[in-house]
Parts: C-alpha cells; sequence; structure tokens
C-alpha cells in the first residue's frame, strides 16, 4: 500500500513528472501555431499525468482545420508533442477554403494567393471544379482567376491574359490541351484583341465576343 501511495505521489504530485518542454508540429502558419497551442491548455509546470491525450486531441480536432493531431509524453524528460496533420486547401470556396474531401473550413493566416477562386451550389461540385483546376497545365492554370462549376458538370471561368479579364466557357471537363490550344492560338490573333468572351465548350467550333 505504502509503494503504491508513493507512486501515486510520484505520478501525480511530485515536479519530478513535470511538463519542461511543449512541441508543436505539422501546423502550417504561425497563427496555426499559436491557436493549437492555447486550444491545447497545456503549460509548462503542469503534471505530465494530468494530461488527458485523448480530451486534447479531441478538443484540437473541434477546428475544422485540423484532419487528424497526436498527442504523445515523454515522462524521462518532460517533453510533450502535438502532432497536427492538417488539411490542404485547394481552393477559396464562400469566404472560407475547400479540400479534395469537400470540407469547407478556415485555416488562420492562410493566404493562397495562388489558389482559384471556386463558385459553386454546394462543395461537391466545388471539389469538381477543384480536379479541373488541378489537371490543368499550370502555366494556364494560373491565370484563372475564379472557376465556377455547374450541377451539369459545365464550368466557366474567369481567365486572366495579359491586361484583359476574359469569361470562358469551358464547358465539361474534357479535351482540356485542346482547348487550351485553341484558347492560345485565338490569343495570338490580332482580331481577337478586343475579346472579353470565348466559348471553347466546343474546341472545334469556339465563339469569341
Amino acid at each position: 500500500m505504502l509503494v503504491f501511495s508513493s507512486c501515486v505521489y510520484l505520478f501525480a504530485w511530485s515536479p519530478v513528472f513535470t511538463v519542461k518542454r511543449i512541441e508543436i508540429t505539422g501546423a502550417p502558419t504561425a497563427e496555426s501555431k499559436v491557436l493549437i497551442t492555447r486550444a491545447s491548455e497545456i503549460t509548462i509546470g503542469e503534471k505530465m499525468a494530468r494530461i488527458e491525450p485523448r480530451s486534447v486531441e479531441q478538443r484540437l480536432k473541434s477546428f475544422a482545420w485540423v484532419k487528424q493531431v497526436n498527442i504523445s509524453r515523454n515522462w524521462i524528460d518532460g517533453h510533450v508533442h502535438v502532432d497536427v496533420v492538417p488539411r490542404t486547401p485547394k481552393a477559396f470556396f464562400n469566404g472560407k477554403t475547400l479540400d479534395l474531401s469537400g470540407t469547407v473550413f478556415e485555416l488562420p493566416g492562410f493566404k493562397g494567393t495562388e489558389l482559384p477562386m471556386v463558385i459553386a451550389s454546394n462543395p461537391v461540385d466545388g471539389v469538381q471544379a477543384i480536379a479541373l483546376f488541378t489537371s490543368l497545365p499550370r502555366s494556364f492554370s494560373l491565370k484563372i482567376t475564379s472557376l465556377t462549376a455547374r450541377p451539369d458538370t459545365n464550368f466557366t471561368m474567369k481567365v486572366r491574359h495579359e491586361n484583359r479579364l476574359l469569361n470562358v466557357k469551358w464547358g465539361p471537363s474534357e479535351a482540356n490541351d485542346l482547348k487550351i490550344q485553341v484558347f492560345n492560338a485565338l490569343m495570338k490573333e490580332k482580331e481577337n484583341k478586343r475579346v472579353r468572351t470565348i466559348d471553347l465548350s466546343a474546341p472545334h467550333a469556339p465563339i469569341v465576343k
């Protein structure tokens, strides 16, 4: 009984097994790291035995941008490791960000200037738009400022070419390489210097306005 009581005291009350270092990994931005640190509620000097990994994990997973989190404790050196697996933003959607699973979330401190603005009636259609965007060559996708997905799997996009913002009716996500070739060819024609709208839904018979 004395041995048991001594062990309880050693782990729960003694200053021997206390938190001496907290390490946060996986947080993709400085702001998200600060948020994880605060929300974990783990402090230097806290008794290691009083940290409940499952409770901390559940608390951190309440943030939509956190996909997974693991808490580990090293009782010998007092090191607590909080490893976060964040969701990866693939597009902006309704003022927030969207990943490939269709999860909508806000990632603190995330800028993502190269991500497209996806306009869709729901996250599922938004994911379809992301699939189209990521399938396009980077040389072309960087010109896209917004991408609209429609329920019939037809797409429209705004494409910045030189000093013009063009409305492009893309149609379904097919023959994409050909559509890009046609787009580039049309942009080289002098008579298309004032064009604002291009319909590439039928790439063999494009329409310019």
